[in-house]
């Protein structure tokens, strides 16, 4: 294949024309932008073989020379990019954005030197489908350059918050991807796919919950209880903004969901009630550890649990006490954590772990 003179002249020809005569691109429709579609389709193609198929000292002859066509048909990528009130046919646009990532992907250089251009389009384009193809992309760039994106990586969690349904699950998809194949290191922005446990697109919130299923298999559970806390604490609302703050409900649902992966090992208990001792409570989470008292009230007996969650009242007492409404709260909860501290409630708690012990398959 002649990767120098991939496409023709007649398609520069075409867009030359165009860039000459800019009062004619408004007018631009299906029909007039197909060609230079084509054209676009050929040239991704190109840069795939490129990728794939020619040796690396004839690639670098390709791309580095600076007559090289290959990479002047690059800048016409790139015209058509920055231009979309010009450029306007989805398309087009679509078909520029794929053959820019193509083009990316022949080296590290232009990889990074087009990083801002992909993450603006991310952001910005008004395109859903170019949107969308960034994200389902993202999985080769972080395949064959895992650290050229490594400063955009709040741009990629942020695309769980896109307004096109399409986009958050092409988002979701591709994240959840890249953390189980251990190609990206799970850290606090995963609480972005917590969010997406109570998500109303159902195959997104189903998306959701089986990757938390199967992180929690992950090093018999270590993995998703290190970044527990993580999750903890921007669930709480401390970092939230106004669009994901939760309401009681969801809040809720996210809570009982998480909880079932905190093992019974009572280290694990111990080392999560510390952490949730160093968070700052507001009214809803307060809210949220007595709708969940159940779930860890037989960890009560165990006395460095008790003393986190006694940091955790008092904490409380003296950020919240002084409003009447939340001083019933927090003396609700602190009734219901002193009861099962007293003998009744030790022996219940032992108990209780008898019998699960007992349940468990041998």
């Amino acid at each position: 294949m002649d990767f120098e003179n991939a496409g023709n002249e007649n398609n520069q020809n075409q867009l030359s024309h165009r860039q000459q005569h800019h009062h004619h691109h408004s007018q631009m429709n299906a029909n007039s932008a197909l060609p230079l579609v084509r054209f676009l389709n050929c040239l991704e193609k190109a840069a795939v073989g490129i990728v794939y198929y020619v040796d690396c000292t004839v690639k670098d002859e390709l791309i580095c020379r600076k007559e090289a066509k290959l990479m002047q048909y690059k800048n016409i990528v790139e015209q058509i990019l920055l231009n979309p009130k010009e450029y306007h046919e989805v398309t087009l646009q679509l078909s520029a954005t794929k053959c820019l990532c193509k083009f990316m992907l022949l080296s590290l250089e232009l990889c990074e030197t087009h990083a801002k251009m992909l993450f603006d389009l991310l952001k910005n384009s008004t395109f859903e489908s170019v949107r969308v193809a960034i994200m389902v992309l993202m999985n080769g760039f972080y395949l064959k350059y895992p650290l050229a994106f490594a400063a955009y990586s709040d741009d990629v969690y942020g695309c769980l918050r896109d307004r096109s349904d399409n986009v958050r699950l092409a988002a979701l998809k591709t994240i959840s991807n890249l953390i189980l194949k251990e190609m990206v290191k799970p850290n606090g922005q995963i609480s972005e796919i917590a969010f997406c446990i109570i998500d109303k697109h159902t195959q997104l919130a189903t998306l959701a919950t089986s990757f938390f299923s199967e992180l929690a298999k992950r090093q018999h559970g270590e993995t998703l209880f290190n970044i527990l806390p993580d999750i903890f604490s921007n669930l709480v609302g401390v970092k939230l903004d106004e669009q994901r703050q939760l309401n009681e409900e969801d809040f809720k649902s996210v809570i009982d969901f998480l909880f079932k992966y905190i093992f019974d090992d009572p280290r694990a208990c111990r080392d999560l009630a510390y952490i949730m001792s160093k968070l700052t409570f507001n009214e809803q989470s307060l809210k949220g550890l007595l709708h969940h008292y159940d779930n860890y009230r037989d960890k009560l007996f165990d006395n460095d649990v008790y003393q986190s969650f006694l940091t955790i009242l008092d904490n409380a007492k003296k950020n919240l006490g002084a409003k009447p409404d939340l001083k019933v709260l927090i003396d609700a909860l602190s009734t219901s954590i002193n009861k099962e501290r007293s003998p009744n409630g030790i022996l219940i708690a032992v108990q209780q772990a008898q019998q699960k012990t007992k349940q468990q398959p041998k």
